[in-house]
């Protein structure tokens, strides 16, 4: 018996990972009858194990309108009333798809006010694209076609769509290669009937020209629309914008497949340039205008421009990308694997576990012979899915959460789900686990990668294992490729500053310290980023053999942080600050991203927090972080938690507690509420000022906000004179707040009290005038 919950889960691990007759979703152990076992191998030697299906069954488009467990119970009856066959592999006795009659056509124009003059071309499309993808609808989802076709500018007869898309592609790829367009004549151009229109847009988008194309025809619409759009995508993609949004409104708009076509060509080629845009008294920005123009009611059922789907899932906000997960699955809207595969990265983005395994299910039912369940595009979605694993407390014990799902549907890690694996079994705080991992992939001959080694250095680093790093870089040296690996090489070198410099022995040479590290920054990386820091010393002789890459933000931070803690004066610290502000500010390639966290403003505050001199440095660096200079290419990051704790320990290591209290308002100023070390400082500052009452109600104050008192917090008291005071204090604070809660609580009562003699009254009054009506006259 394993009553450990650790080594529970490192006994399904090895059940799931070691049995030779464990089918890939079998994750518990148990025993199998003998004439099981080649029913087992079957299942070992196939890359997924749903069953297949016969020819009778529902098809791909039903199935993945079944309700899952996230989803909502309302989507099961919507999923009943749009049973939709579209498996192109159909029986032998099928004759086809089933056509859709022009009276049914009719009849749903007719239902939504549309035009019944366009019947015959909305007939004549939906049976083509019907006839192609070998769809079968319900007649429900025929309604929902027709309505959505019936709704688009170009249904009448003519080359309006084959026009577009050949005008289209050669417009994309002149702006795509940089050169002109090879045959002008095909894209559409404005005459001087659209000349007109355009300066109704550039005059007043969303008046003048709104009024006007509302009063418009189908016709003069589908006459002007696409030059327009051509225009404005070339001359003013923001104006487009406008524009867009003001002709998709009404029952009359632009084919959804053009619509798609000009987003996508916005989104490729301006995203940058419009993602902060924004338009209408509600400043609406761009996610809402993909979310509009690109709405899930809109979609076609067969069909579907899925580059445009796929577009609106990864700009769409979270709300939009789960109703559009809603929509697919309700309306069985034809869909490939690649828009499932969209929706799966979505939502390991948004955190949603639940519907991103949900999405990932539906891959084998598309019977994609390219994006099968092992297939090298389903496998990296995986490892991202896995990113987000974690071990729950379950019916059956402690498990992960996200890996045995995986396998209940088919799939067999390989070398990059493993390393994934790998490091969320470090990540429980079992080493034990992680080591049942290695040995696992040892055993499965899988080869070793740079992914791999850094996990196995993360841990050992994090453990203190001085010889396991040292054994790692052994093994690292005897390859050449893993050795040049800067991830590897960069994880190395944070291990050697780790255990050299960070944690330093108290009989270590400070100076040979900081040589030591700066001979191995040197074998790895440029050092003109270190000289432009004033770092280097002026003696100091560089080895030049050859080309190096620049350094990573973390080699630069480690370094910076080595030259403080191996000794620097305050002068010096102070002097390379100015020099740091003033290439951040220059936007440094090197020196810039540094900013872009707040470890580097924190080492600066370690360094000069201990002299008395420097307390007016530590706040102007705070001040620095709170207001960033104008126009730096990167995100510039905030004062965190630890950057408020230790500007808040250097006023009370210098015993002043007037600062102190100025920090702290400052602190809920910028909304930075206090976690146990913030408390265990202030704790610390009035133990070591003797303030009594305020020590005792700090240390309440933090129990209340759920912190536990620990050996940090009984370290301060140490500084009080009279400790039985503060036991005194917190006595007197318990017995105030018992008062406190009795006086609320008999309040409580007494009005209840009231109320219900009120009430009787009332009740008593009511039944007096009752019975004085019941009277019998005299």
């Amino acid at each position: 018996m394993l009553f450990c919950p650790q080594q529970l889960v490192r006994a399904r691990f090895q059940a799931l990972l070691s049995a030779p007759y464990r089918s890939p979703g079998q994750w518990h152990r148990r025993s199998w009858p003998p004439n099981t076992r080649h029913a087992l191998q079957y299942a070992l030697n196939h890359t997924s194990t749903i069953p297949q299906r016969g020819a009778d069954e529902h098809t791909v488009g039903e199935t993945a309108s079944e309700p899952t467990e996230c989803e909502p119970k309302q989507d099961a009856a919507i999923d009943c009333s749009n049973q939709v066959a579209s498996n192109p592999r159909r029986s032998y006795k099928s004759a086809g798809p089933r056509q859709v009659s022009k009276r049914a056509v009719k009849r749903a124009l007719f239902s939504e006010g549309l035009r019944q003059s366009d019947a015959t071309s909305v007939h004549e499309r939906l049976n083509h694209e019907i006839q192609r993808e070998k769809r079968t609808l319900s007649d429900k989802s025929i309604a929902i076609s027709t309505i959505s076709r019936g709704r688009s500018i170009y249904n009448a007869k003519g080359k309006g769509l084959q026009a577009w898309q050949h005008a289209y592609e050669e417009f994309y790829k002149a702006k795509h290669y940089q050169r002109k367009v090879n045959d002008q004549s095909i894209i559409p151009s404005l005459n001087q009937s659209g000349e007109a229109v355009l300066a109704k847009i550039q005059e007043d988008c969303n008046g003048t020209f709104r009024k006007f194309w509302e009063g418009t025809d189908r016709e003069f619409k589908a006459r002007h629309w696409q030059a327009l759009a051509f225009w404005l995508l070339e001359n003013d993609p923001k104006l487009f914008l406008n524009f867009l949004i003001v002709t998709m409104k009404g029952k009359e708009t632009p084919d959804f497949t053009m619509v798609a076509d000009c987003l996508l060509y916005v989104d490729n080629f301006y995203y940058e340039e419009l993602k902060d845009w924004t338009t209408g008294p509600r400043a609406h920005g761009y996610s809402w205008i993909i979310e509009y123009c690109l709405r899930p009611a809109t979609w076609p059922i067969v069909a579907p421009p899925h580059k445009g789907i796929r577009l609106y899932i990864r700009r769409a906000r979270p709300y939009g990308v789960r109703l559009a997960f809603r929509t697919m699955k309700a309306r069985a809207v034809q869909w490939k694997a690649e828009t499932q595969l969209c929706f799966v990265n979505r939502f390991v983005q948004l955190g949603d576990i639940d519907r991103a395994l949900n999405a990932l299910k539906l891959i084998p039912r598309l019977n994609d012979p390219i994006f099968t369940m092992n297939s090298q595009g389903v496998l990296r979605h995986c490892c991202k899915l896995l990113t987000l694993d974690t071990v729950e407390d379950g019916e059956s014990g402690r498990n992960f959460r996200i890996l045995p799902q995986l396998l209940e549907m088919g799939v067999k890690p390989d070398r990059d789900m493993m390393n994934v694996v790998l490091a969320n079994a470090y990540k429980t705080g079992d080493h034990q686990l992680g080591a049942d991992m290695l040995q696992f992939m040892t055993n499965q001959d899988y080869d070793f990668d740079s992914y791999t080694y850094v996990t196995l250095l993360t841990n050992a680093v994090s453990r203190g294992d001085q010889a396991r790093v040292h054994e790692l870089i052994r093994e690292v040296d005897a390859q050449e490729e893993i050795r040049k690996n800067p991830h590897v090489a960069n994880k190395i070198f944070h291990s050697h500053y780790v255990f050299t410099a960070k944690h330093m022995d108290i009989d270590a040479d400070p100076t040979g310290v900081f040589y030591s590290m700066l001979d191995m920054y040197n074998n790895l990386h440029d050092i003109t980023p270190l000289k432009d820091l004033l770092i280097i010393p002026p003696h100091y002789k560089a080895r030049e053999d050859g080309a190096k890459m620049p350094p990573t933000p973390m080699a630069l931070y480690i370094m910076i942080a080595t030259y403080f803690r191996c000794g620097s004066r305050v002068s010096n610290v102070q002097r390379i600050y100015q020099r740091f502000h003033e290439l951040v500010r220059q936007g440094h390639p090197t020196i810039a991203p540094l900013a872009a966290t707040d470890h580097t403003y924190n080492e600066f505050l370690i360094a000069l927090r201990k002299s008395s001199r420097a307390m007016h440095s530590c706040v102007r660096i705070v001040e620095d972080m709170l207001q960033p200079p104008a126009r730096l290419t990167i995100e510039h990051a905030k004062p965190s938690y630890r950057t408020w704790a230790i500007l808040l320990s250097v006023f009370i290591w210098h015993r002043r507690p007037a600062a102190a209290e100025k920090i702290k308002e400052m602190m809920a100023k910028h909304q930075v509420p206090y976690n146990d070390v913030t408390w265990n400082l202030i704790i610390n500052g009035y133990a070591n000022a003797q303030k009594v009452p305020e020590t005792a109600a700090a240390m309440k104050a933090m129990e209340a906000q759920g912190f536990a008192l620990d050996s940090y917090t009984m370290k301060s008291l140490r500084y009080l004179r009279d400790p039985e005071r503060l036991w005194v204090a917190v006595d007197e604070l318990d017995r105030a707040a018992h008062e406190a809660d009795s006086v609320r609580s008999s309040t409580t009562q007494d009005s209840a009290a009231v109320e219900d003699a009120l009430r009787d009254e009332m009740i008593e009054k009511g039944l007096q005038k009752l019975g004085d009506k019941n009277k019998p006259k005299d």
